[in-house]
């Protein structure tokens, strides 16, 4: 009777470990869920920054043509290296950006999504090894052509106040960026560790 009653409570404590396993796989797929979910929003935005950069390129491009050469009567020379720095960073964005898709962190092999997003940050990081220092020369070929002009106290002041909200804004997307960048991959590696 004894080994009765112990066969039962074993067969209970087996249904009560199935049913808790059961649970806890479930709520580990919700997790996983969840987590590629908020992967998903972070990688939406930064996509979005990078379309936001390409549209503002792209808009400055006829703008500062248009502004550079009948405003400020910079040369030629100025205006085509300025409007083939827009190219190229429409063009480097393209390709910083192209691997990356919010519906890849829902369904994709995540080990892949990592690799594309730490390519991402390198190549965030590459593109201001390039353009601070062109940035430099282009502020400083500015100024120089417009040391004669009659008004180039205010031509000075709008660079120093372009320069600053500029500035702000560049250091604001590209810190915000590579935050959720490295949110991201921190959450992928807490993902496939728990596999």
């Amino acid at each position: 009777m004894e080994s009765l009653n112990e066969n039962m409570e074993l067969e209970q404590l087996r249904e009560q470990l199935s049913i808790l396993k059961s649970k806890l796989e479930k709520e580990t797929i919700v997790n996983d869920r969840l987590m590629r979910n908020a992967m998903k929003n972070k990688a939406k935005s930064i996509t979005r920054n990078g379309w936001i950069i390409s549209i503002i390129a792209m808009i400055g491009i006829p703008y500062c043509t248009w502004a550079n050469r009948y405003l400020l009567d910079m040369s030629w020379w100025f205006v085509v290296i300025t409007d083939i720095f827009f190219l190229i960073a429409i063009i480097y964005n393209y390709f910083t950006y192209k691997h990356i898709h919010a519906n890849q962190l829902m369904e994709g092999n995540l080990v892949d999504v990592s690799n594309d997003i730490i390519r991402m940050k390198r190549m965030h990081f590459n593109w201001l090894k390039f353009s601070i220092p062109f940035m430099i020369l282009w502020l400083s070929w500015l100024v120089v052509e417009n040391l004669d002009a009659y008004d180039a106290k205010y031509v000075l002041i709008g660079v120093i106040f372009g320069c600053i909200i500029g500035g702000i804004l560049g250091i604001s997307f590209f810190r915000r960026d590579r935050r959720m960048m490295s949110e991201i991959l921190d959450q992928i590696k807490d993902l496939t560790n728990n596999d």
